[in-house]
């Protein structure tokens, strides 16, 4: 499967048209509940043979961010609330990254359900950490997983950048 091939199933799942620019597609999604948009880049690195997912969650909270970051480590802990992705901190921004590398090859009939999914967690995660307070202080992020890993739920809305 081709990354235009995967930017066109793309396209139909998320209901608009998606523009390549070096590789590179970037689109924001919003979830039904509200919230910050969380920005989406899919970019083809062809070179590596993958095509590689990342979101922008946002920064972390500016006091008391133990928990939330004990409870993104356990989220990545065999993916158990990722969706197969990881959750990271980016040294350069010092924001938080949903990522995901997919094989080509491996997306043929399968790329709508796998992005998708890693779209609606990273709206998820988004969610956890805007709502962060830290321990004692109303619902925080140690209650975001349940012990299960955060859940896909709620729609979405999409649009180009």
């Amino acid at each position: 499967m081709t990354f235009e091939d995967i930017v066109t199933v793309l396209e139909k799942a998320l209901k608009l048209q998606l523009a390549v620019v070096e590789s590179t597609t970037v689109f924001e999604v919003s979830g039904d509940e509200g919230g910050a948009p969380v920005r989406v880049i899919v970019q083809d690195e062809s070179e590596q043979h993958r095509v590689l997912l990342s979101a922008d969650l946002g920064e972390p909270p500016p006091e008391g961010a133990e928990t939330l970051f004990r409870t993104m480590l356990e989220a990545n802990n065999l993916f158990s609330g990722t969706a197969g992705a990881t959750l990271a901190l980016d040294a350069a921004t010092g924001r938080f990254r949903l990522q995901k590398a997919e094989l080509p090859d491996e997306l043929a009939n399968a790329v709508e359900g796998r992005f998708m999914s890693v779209i609606e967690t990273a709206l998820n995660w988004r969610r956890v950490i805007e709502d962060y307070r830290p321990a004692g202080t109303g619902a925080g992020a140690a209650d975001a997983s349940g012990g299960e890993g955060v859940q896909p739920g709620g729609g979405f809305g999409v649009f180009p950048v």
